[in-house]
């Protein structure tokens, strides 16, 4: 598997992560980390040659309220010198650029995005471009296929400091904002293993202070998509299509090669008379070879046309998140296509080619049709069972994928996305603070008087979006140390929040509008929560606090300690469980202990003047995404400073991690039905032929009172036979492959009985249409023709 484009030395370079102590024996991996922990594991000059820290996000560009949105990389100034990446033009930003807490006003931009902006123009460089607010001066453009360490698309690369201008809150020096990822160049001879103990043994004292809990792993995971790859689920899946695809291969190469095999038979008389006459065997096996391989790259060529149109519908459904300059279909494919194509043709060829060299006249010429019934057991019925039983484990695939997509679908999440509407708005910076909130406040307002929509409201974290973790402290329990894997996730929430997410009441109470900022504070539990903080007894009434210490937590001191301190919140109620950040149940992700407070009683933020809202949650009457567009004009007229408004519906945050599932259902499918197909042809061509074979019997068993129904059943229960031995030996290899693809799957068994049986009938059901007209064929032969012939 190719390195990312545009990198150089690849193999050295790491995403580097970190593994925490959990204080009690086990260990918390966390992907991101803060600015100083970057600093001080930068510094570690024997484990790493350069390393930079990187934030990815998507900003309109423009001064139009509505303009396009690109996808933006933030990183520190080492970023371009520790992958080794050269520009086409220009020059690419450095470390003079990138000196917190301000950085310069420069932009690198992405040779796809050069293209589409400038048309390719040198003119570019020099060029301001406005990207979510801020006016940036290009200085250079990265090479073509360039997307930094993934193939996300990347359009713009901005300074770190750049891009964290506005964040506040002393992120540069602020142990606790865990803001960004490390991508690292490996240093000179030393392994990923050797760069991962030297930062353990460095940070183990810690000196700077920059930690919560010890290190105590640095995972680093390569660039180049290699095992890692075979580790994510997306990558595993990618792999198993790939084989998936050798597997139609071997398939078409089977039925080419079987159909080959039946030309050649129908052909003996007259490959006979040829010899006869003189032809050489070596020129008639080059005409065979000549045959199959033009044929198997005619198919090709054919393939790859019709790859080459859905190219763009592959993108858009099943991979949208691929880079602009990231291809489906391009050289590399079309030469191995072509190559694999010739190969199969040769390999198709051979059977043919072992007739062409047999080289007894005397029985060719005496060959005709209804000779020839000892070939009912040879090849052509080998090559039937060998597709027919590659076919059945390509059902079966498919019918597990498709099973697991329903599954994972039609799961209870504990909330209902169906008529919500997600909208996100940006000021660019020319609202900050309680002012952006007064004005999301405002959009809410309006938008619930905007026709077609129910209720609108505010919103502070929500499932599979934004999270907000404070630290919690609970009488009578000790929670973990501070990970997002553990600690409680709370939900600012208005009354009508909780109604359009169909927060459901276990005991207790909802929130209603009496519980503001004067009243008595107040919190709603999940079960989790419940059941883990106070387990045997009744929630209703005890004591957590939340938030951070007044005045935000200096770099010394401890967040868990200090919400020790903080006034206590009642729980009133407690709520059903619900889904907060995965799909899958694995890691406790279905009993995440989650909680909500009124949302004006939500802690204040950490950073002094930063916004406590997120977004927007409105309930469509209809269907959300067909409301989007009248909810865009409303908030963007109604606002008194430029604004971009992004409105889609909710389950769009759901809708990614469907796409491994979909993926495999959809191409599991999509090769399973192309291989029946497949197989259907060469079932149908060898039954014919067979039959063919058997006309003299036929005839007889006729002209002795035999009828024509029981001569079809005959045919067709022949048919069978052949198809049930390669059925019964396809799901026998996919009962033995199931372990391997076990962990793709959700909530289903790789041995379903009910997927195999259905594969199984299917392909019985495939049979009996193949054989239908060669039994109705056998059913009308005339005896006394068939007999008068054969004399």
């Amino acid at each position: 598997i190719a390195a990312p484009p545009g990198i150089r030395d690849a193999g050295r370079v790491v995403r580097v992560s970190f593994a925490y102590d959990d204080g009690n024996g086990g260990t918390y991996a966390m992907p991101t980390t803060s600015y100083p922990m970057f600093r001080a594991v930068a510094g570690i000059r024997k484990a790493f040659a350069a390393m930079a820290a990187v934030r990815t996000d998507s900003e309109t560009v423009g001064t139009d309220a509505d303009g396009p949105a690109v996808a933006v990389v933030a990183a520190s100034g080492e970023y371009f010198s520790a992958l080794g990446v050269q520009p086409v033009r220009g020059r690419l930003y450095g470390p003079g650029d990138d000196v917190p807490p301000v950085g310069n006003d420069v932009a690198v931009i992405g040779y796809a995005y050069w293209q589409r902006a400038f048309a390719g123009a040198a003119s570019a460089i020099g060029s301001t471009i406005v990207v979510g607010g801020r006016r940036l001066t290009v200085i250079g453009v990265t090479p073509r296929g360039f997307n930094g360490a993934d193939l996300a698309p990347a359009d713009v690369f901005i300074p770190l400091s750049t891009a964290q201008r506005n964040a506040g809150g002393d992120w540069w020096n602020n142990p606790g904002m865990l803001a960004v990822n490390l991508i690292a160049k490996l240093a000179d001879g030393v392994s990923p293993a050797q760069a991962s103990a030297a930062v353990v043994g460095a940070l183990r004292v810690d000196p700077t202070g920059v930690m919560r809990s010890p290190v105590a792993a640095v995972p680093l995971e390569s660039v180049v998509p290699g095992a890692s790859a075979r580790e994510s689920t997306q990558g595993r899946i990618a792999l198993w299509l790939s084989g998936v695809s050798l597997v139609v291969l071997l398939i078409a190469t089977a039925n080419v090669g079987t159909l080959l095999q039946l030309r050649a038979a129908r052909r003996r008389r007259d490959v006979a008379v040829r010899v006869a006459l003189g032809a050489r065997p070596g020129h008639l096996a080059r005409e065979i070879l000549a045959e199959s391989v033009t044929l198997a790259v005619a198919g090709a060529g054919i393939g790859l046309l019709l790859a080459r149109w859905f190219d763009a519908i592959v993108r858009t459904t099943l991979l949208p998140t691929l880079a602009p300059t990231e291809r489906v279909f391009d050289g590399g494919v079309l030469v191995a296509s072509l190559a694999l194509a010739g190969g199969a043709g040769v390999v198709a060829g051979l059977g043919a080619l072992r007739q062409a060299w047999r080289r007894n006249v005397t029985d060719g010429l005496r060959a005709g049709p209804g000779h020839g019934a000892s070939d009912r057991f040879g090849l052509h019925r080998a090559l039937v069972g060998v597709q027919v039983a590659l076919c059945t484990v390509l059902l079966v695939g498919a019918g597990l994928f498709v099973l697991s997509l329903r599954r994972v679908q039609s799961q209870d999440l504990g909330f209902s996305t169906a008529h919500l509407l997600l909208v996100e708005l940006d000021y660019r910076g020319a609202l900050r603070g309680l002012e952006r909130d007064l004005a999301h406040e405002d959009a809410a307002r309006r938008l619930a008087q905007l026709p077609g929509v129910a209720r609108a409201t505010v919103a502070q974290g929500m499932p599979f979006g934004a999270h907000n973790i404070p630290p919690v402290a609970i009488d009578g329990y000790q929670l973990p140390p501070p990970n997002v894997a553990q600690l409680p996730i709370m939900y600012a929430a208005t009354p009508a929040y909780l109604s359009m997410m169909g927060v459901t009441l276990v005991r207790g109470r909802l929130f209603t509008a009496r519980d503001d900022r004067a009243a008595p504070l107040v919190a709603l539990v999940n079960e989790t929560f419940a059941r883990t903080a106070w387990s045997g007894q009744d929630p209703i009434g005890k004591c957590l606090r939340a938030g951070f210490a007044e005045g935000g937590a200096g770099p010394q001191d401890d967040p868990m300690q200090a919400a020790a301190f903080l006034p206590c919140r009642a729980v009133v109620g407690v709520v059903r469980d619900s889904r907060a950040r995965s799909l899958r149940t694995e890691g406790g992700e279905a009993k995440l202990m989650q909680y909500y407070v009124p949302f004006e009683q939500a802690p204040p933020p950490p950073v002094p003047n930063a916004s406590s809202i997120t977004s927007l949650l409105v309930e469509a009457q209809g269907d959300p995404a067909a409301l989007a567009p009248a909810v865009q004009r409303l908030v963007r007229q109604a606002s008194t400073v430029p604004v971009t408004v992004r409105a889609r519906p909710y389950q769009e945050l759901i809708d990614p991690q469907l796409r491994s599932w979909r993926l495999g259902a959809t191409l599991f499918t999509a090769f399973g039905a192309l291989a029946l197909a497949i197989a259907a042809v060469g079932l149908h061509a060898t039954v014919a032929y067979l039959t063919a074979q058997r006309t003299r019997e036929i005839g007889v068993r006729l002209a002795l009172g035999g009828s024509g129904a029981r001569v079809s059943r005959l045919v067709v229960a022949d048919a069978l036979r052949m198809a049930a031995i390669g059925a019964g030996t396809g799901v026998a290899v996919a009962m033995a492959l199931a372990p391997l693809v076990q962990s793709l799957l959700f909530g289903t068994s790789a041995r379903e009985p009910a997927v195999a049986a259905f594969a199984v009938a299917v392909l019985l059901g495939v049979t009996i249409c193949a054989a239908l007209g060669p039994s109705w064929r056998a059913s009308r032969v005339s005896p006394m023709e068939v007999l008068r012939t054969d004399a």
